[in-house]
């Protein structure tokens, strides 16, 4: 069909005669942007699908180390048996990994390439990849430390706010040998970092939004930055609601599923700013048509 003419002959009747045509085809636009990209996302899930048949495997083998830490005797008669925050915090980061993998491999299937209708909004959407990948490092690790205030029960600590008790900073947040282990295993430590790591998410991500407030981005990009920022907002806000009501297990669970929520916009957002292919590079316009 590549060549066919309204009153040329028959259609190829041999195999060697589609294979001639089909490699006529493969010069063409459709199948240099559409097909090939299809293949390229075809193999993509096979090989991520085998990491994941791994993964999932690794991550029940750290469920199970992680409840196994929860069987064995505290070390005295007046500690309550729990997990260890290490173990907790490793089963919660690989659920992550597994969960941020699938997310982008199924977003890969389903948009192949980023929202872009011109050269302008390609730009834009460069210098927002630039702040959003840190921004994303910091609610990851927001979300790991969260592990351990879970790990510590370190949410019961100190049920106020801002304020921890009747100051800014306890007096014993150093009080664990070596220093190292006060970040990890000290209660008032880990809740103060817990604090301090949220405050930086929420402000880093109000960051994101004003630097970007004025660049000319495509308008789903636009709007899942407002969408972002509303949801650190609201997760600031079910974490301050779980601390002031001494952690309910409906608020706790709520906070949680508000992390998730908030990792995911992150990685929709780095998907849909990531950088077109060279073909659709060629093909934009400088500048977006505007519909009047």
């Amino acid at each position: 069909m590549t060549d066919w003419k309204f009153t040329g002959g028959l259609p190829p009747l041999s195999d060697e005669e589609w294979f001639q045509e089909f490699e006529k085809y493969k010069q063409s636009p459709e199948y240099k942007r559409q097909v090939q990209i299809a293949l390229q996302i075809s193999n993509l899930f096979i090989g991520w699908n085998l990491h994941t048949v791994c993964g999932e495997g690794d991550w029940g083998f750290i469920g199970w180390w992680m409840v196994k830490s929860g069987l064995e005797e505290p070390p005295s008669e007046y500690a309550q048996p729990r997990v260890s925050p290490y173990r907790l915090a490793a089963h919660l980061t690989s659920a992550f990994v597994i969960y941020s993998g699938l997310f982008w491999t199924g977003l890969s299937a389903v948009m192949p390439e980023p929202p872009a209708e011109s050269v302008t909004w390609v730009r834009g959407a460069a210098k927002v990849k630039k702040l959003a990948i840190p921004v994303s490092f910091i609610v990851g690790i927001t979300a790991i430390s969260g592990a351990f205030v879970a790990g510590n029960d370190a949410g019961r600590a100190y049920n106020t706010f801002p304020k921890m008790g009747d100051t800014w900073i306890p007096d014993d947040i150093f009080d664990m040998k070596p220093l190292i282990r006060n970040f990890f295993e000290n209660t008032s430590t880990v809740q103060l970092d817990h604090h301090v790591l949220a405050t930086t998410t929420l402000f880093s991500i109000g960051a994101l939004w004003f630097s970007t407030r004025k660049l000319d981005m495509h308008p789903a990009i636009r709007s899942l930055i407002g969408s972002t920022v509303g949801m650190a907002a609201l997760q600031v806000t079910l974490g301050i609601s779980t601390l002031l009501s001494y952690v309910p297990v409906s608020l706790g669970s709520a906070h949680q599923a508000g992390a998730l929520t908030l990792l995911t916009l992150m990685i929709l957002l780095n998907h849909t700013v990531r950088k077109p292919s060279t073909h659709l590079l060629k093909s934009l316009p400088q500048v977006a048509k505007t519909i009047i």
